[in-house]
């Protein structure tokens, strides 16, 4: 018998674990399928399983639902990333062409993420609190580890001054247009990525290294 209640104090345990995981997949269904204006907790928690004040636990509204969504699709590639900055000991060009190749397979290539994007575009004009979020919560800390690895370039004579390091987002600007091109256009003029992803970093490479 006590067996029999550990097992089932265990199990409650486990589930009570998983909720928010649950809670976010949820809400990222919902969100994709009726657009962030359209969607309701009461959709959401119906999806996940769970009462609506179940979310308010971990949730303090729909706003941090959904930002917190959008920082659980990227958080595993941006602490890679990171990771990637802290442990490289060769030339900047080689730490940039590892941090680009995984952003494009894991970040550009994500259909979950795009799908996020698209909603924002969406959105932003009617909500301009959840776009700022996102770009103190995403954009701003993808900015700060672009800077740092082009600082580094710098203090090690790889790279020189220039335009390109006083504007940074010029950089990454290429990555909005694959967005864009496969929002738009990817069914009647499928953009061949692999030769894009090569252009891009051909022009990062040419563009920032001292000549």
């Amino acid at each position: 018998m006590t067996d029999l209640i550990e097992a089932r104090t265990e199990t409650r345990r486990r589930r009570k674990a998983e909720r928010p995981q649950e809670i976010l997949e949820a809400a990222f269904h919902q969100f994709s399928r009726n657009g962030y204006a359209m969607t309701t907790l009461d959709q959401i928690a119906e999806r996940a399983g769970v009462t609506k004040g179940t979310i308010y636990v971990y949730f303090e509204n729909k706003e941090h639902l959904f930002i917190s969504m959008v920082r659980e699709l990227m958080k595993a590639t941006l602490d890679t990333v990171q990771d990637m900055f802290e442990r490289h000991e060769g030339s900047t060009a080689d730490l940039l062409r590892a941090q680009f190749s995984f952003i494009y397979e894991h970040i550009v290539e994500d259909r979950r993420r795009r799908e996020v994007v698209r909603m924002l575009i969406a959105e932003a004009s009617r909500f301009p609190a959840l776009a700022d979020r996102y770009h103190e919560e995403i954009h701003r800390p993808c900015m700060e580890l672009l800077k740092r690895t082009i600082r580094r370039g710098m203090d090690r004579g790889e790279i020189s001054q220039s335009a390109v390091t006083e504007c940074p987002l010029v950089i990454i600007a290429p990555i909005a247009l694959v967005d864009l091109w496969m929002m738009m256009f990817d069914e009647r003029h499928p953009l061949d990525l692999k030769a894009y992803f090569h252009a891009h970093l051909d022009l990062v490479i040419n563009g920032l290294l001292t000549k």
